[in-house]
Order: structure tokens, then sequence, then C-alpha cells
């Protein structure tokens, strides 16, 4: 009985999704989406009634993997599907802060133990003394491998103030046992430093991500640096993803004069929206991006309109080519259906989807030689200000030597040539 509620669940939701569907395009299709959907219905039929174990059918799953197989037909890389988990665990990510030790983790599948990445620094996990490497297997006294990886990781969370007690086995130490009271965790958005280089003050912002809080985390970055007495500015987006299209604006209008066009965008109907600056509030000072194959999305946004009004030198290697835009639509079993529904042209109207954006100045990244003494096996994404080391960072190093070429032809700002 149970099980035939759930189908019938399952049955009128996909009919409420698809009849909505319908309405929206029946007048434009020349053949029945519902005929074409047949097979679905029909496999949806036979397993319920013919699979073998079919008492142990976890709709959800089926459900989950029946969302998933629509995106995958679409052949698009950039369009996804998030469970109500996934959301979960997106909202943190964006939200930048969580009662929490501060670890990094993954799950070891071999041993059904959770593994340390990395401690993030300053966090109680690294005043504990947790190190990277350790496997923790158990939390609270009860076994890590009796738990899923999510519920293991949502164990290590808590509120703040609370104690969680872990069972951590250390090669070649052996078992080792420690009670960490939570904390608030905070990662940055935005990290940043001062590096005085052959006599020129040089800020240095990295931009991890454009969510919640990164314009946020910016002006207050530059804010101290101009206080610093900073006389040019790199902006390092190498690796970064993207995220909020909102937040890419904000964080344009850092540096765009007011009313220019930063970005605009075009359905599939041909529906254009515009998005300009709303208002240069920092002194125009030399300035520089350092990009890879990395940086997308927002990232993008922020490389073309800077590059695109003479802003900057863009350094390093080519951009990832991501000028997609998704559009969050939300389902009822608290999933989001991400969709590409428009893409995103620079100032100068250059659409970069999957071309991606040349630097000025093409560096290639070479990793610096380390041995096992000089790896920090820390994350730093719990630092908002860091230490600039060029020495460690060839494209960082190359930025800095044009700054002083600029300074010394008396350029005051804009890109290299």
């Amino acid at each position: 009985m149970k099980r035939t509620v759930k189908t019938i669940f399952l049955v009128v939701m996909i009919l409420l999704i698809l009849t909505t569907s319908w309405t929206l395009f029946a007048q434009t299709e020349e053949f029945n989406v519902y005929d074409k959907l047949k097979p679905f219905f029909e496999s949806l039929y036979f397993i319920e009634n013919d699979f073998y174990e079919k008492d142990e059918i976890n709709y959800d799953d089926l459900v989950h993997s029946s969302v998933r197989g629509l995106i995958a037909g679409l052949d698009d890389p950039f369009s996804y599907y998030l469970t109500a988990e996934d959301v979960a665990e997106s909202n943190i990510e964006q939200e930048g802060k969580y009662g929490g030790i501060g670890t990094e983790v993954t799950y070891n599948a071999h041993l059904q133990v959770i593994e340390v990445v990395a401690p993030m620094f300053g966090t109680p996990a690294y005043k504990a003394g947790i190190k990277a490497g350790d496997l923790i297997v158990t939390i609270d006294a009860s076994p890590v491998e009796d738990m899923t990886y999510m519920e293991a990781v949502n164990n290590l969370r808590g509120i703040p103030g609370t104690v969680v007690d872990l069972e951590v086995v250390r090669e070649p130490v052996g078992v080792l046992e420690f009670s960490i009271e939570r904390a608030e965790i905070k990662t940055a958005m935005v990290q940043y430093g001062m590096v005085d280089y052959q006599g020129i003050k040089a800020g240095y912002v990295r931009i991890n991500n454009f969510f919640k809080n990164t314009s946020t985390e910016l002006r207050k970055a530059l804010n101290d640096l101009y206080d610093q007495g900073m006389q040019s500015l790199v902006l390092d987006l190498r690796n970064n993803p993207g995220g909020y299209l909102t937040q890419a604006i904000l964080v344009a209008s850092m540096f765009v004069d007011s009313g220019e066009v930063i970005v605009t965008t075009k359905s599939a109907d041909n529906f254009i929206n515009t998005y300009r600056s709303l208002g240069n509030e920092f002194e125009n000072i030399p300035m520089m991006l350092l990009i890879n194959g990395g940086s997308a999305s927002s990232s993008e946004i922020l490389a073309g309109a800077l590059k695109d009004y003479s802003l900057a030198t863009l350094v390093g290697e080519k951009s990832f080519g991501k000028a997609a835009v998704q559009t969050l639509f939300p389902l009822s079993n608290d999933g989001e259906l991400w969709l590409t529904t428009a893409h995103y042209f620079t100032p100068n109207g250059n659409d970069i989807h999957i071309v991606g954006i040349e630097p000025d100045v093409l560096v290639e990244y070479e990793a610096p030689e380390q041995t096992e003494e000089e790896l920090d096996h820390t994350s730093d994404s719990t630092r908002f200000v860091i230490d600039v080391n060029p020495d460690r960072d060839n494209q960082l190093k190359t930025v800095l030597d044009l700054f002083v070429e600029q300074f010394a032809m008396g350029v005051d700002g804009g890109q290299y040539k």
C-alpha cells in the first residue's frame, strides 16, 4: 500500500510538471509530448509491478535519476539538478559560514571513514591538532561506517559552543581521541594582502567566487589596501568558477564608471537585458587581472568588462569560456533545477562562450618545486588577510614586473601594451 501511494505521488508529480510544460509550448510543437514520454511511464509501471526487488525500490532515487536523465538529454554541461541535500550544502558554501570544527574532508570509500583533506587555519580542528590524512572513525562514539557521507559531515557540524568527540586513526601514530568545541567557521570569498615590490606597493586581491558576501568583502579589502597606500592592484581570478550574476555586477561597478554597460544577456527568444555599472567608487590606479582556464562565468564577466574598457591588463592563460546564464527553478521535492536560459555578452558585444577570453600577456603557470618539509597541508580558506609571495608564483611575478615597467614609463592606469 505504501509503495502504491508513493508510485501514485510520483506519477502525479510528473504529470503536473508535464502539464505545465505542455501548456507553455503546446502551440509551437508539432508532436504530442505525452506520446513521446510514454516509454517513461511504461518503464515506471514495469518497475513497480515486475522488478524482482520491488520492496527495495527507493522512489526518491528514481526521481533524482529521472531528472538527471532529462538534464543529460539536453547535452548542456551547464544545466544541472540539485537534490534537497545538495541545496543545503550549496547554501552553506554560498553563505560562507556555518557551525563546525573547521576541516575540509572527503569520504574514503575503501575504509568507509571520513578522511581529513586539510584543517582550516585558525579553526577548532586546527588548534586541536587535527592533520591532513587523519581518518575519522567515530563521531560521538558512533561508527562512521554506519553513516552516509552527508550524515557524517552533518554530525561534525553543529551549534557553536557544543562539543563533538572524535576517534581518529593517524598513521603511523595509531588511534587518537579529540574533544573539540565547535565554533562559527567563516570562509573567505575574498583574500588580500600587500607586497612592496621594487619600491612599488602593490595590493593583491584573490576573489575565490562570486557568492553572497563577495562584494562586501571586496569593498573592505580595497578600503584597507588604499588606507595602506596601495599604488597598483592585482585582482586574481584564477580558478574562480563564478557564481551570482548580481555579485559580478556589484564587483565590476567598483571599477567601471556609472551607467556604463557591464554585461548584456540574450535569451532564446531574443529578450535582451542590459546591466550597467552602479558607479565607480575607487580611485583608478594601474590594475592587472590574473586569469586561467579555471576562470569562468562571473569571473569572465568582470574580466571582459575591465578588458573592453581598457581598465586592466589581463595576464595568465585563456579563461574557461562559460557565457551561459543559468536560471533557478525550484522543485516540489525541495530540489533545484538550474537551466541555461540565456547567453551573456561583454560590453563590446563579444560572446565568449566556449571561446574564452585571451589574456593580453600570455604566461603559463609553473608550479614551484617544494620538498615535503615545505608543503603546507593547512587550508587557507579561512584566512582573509594573506601573505603575498611572488617568488612562489611566476604569473604573479610577471604582473609585478609589468607594474615596474609601467611606473618607469609613467603610466597611470589601464592596460599594458
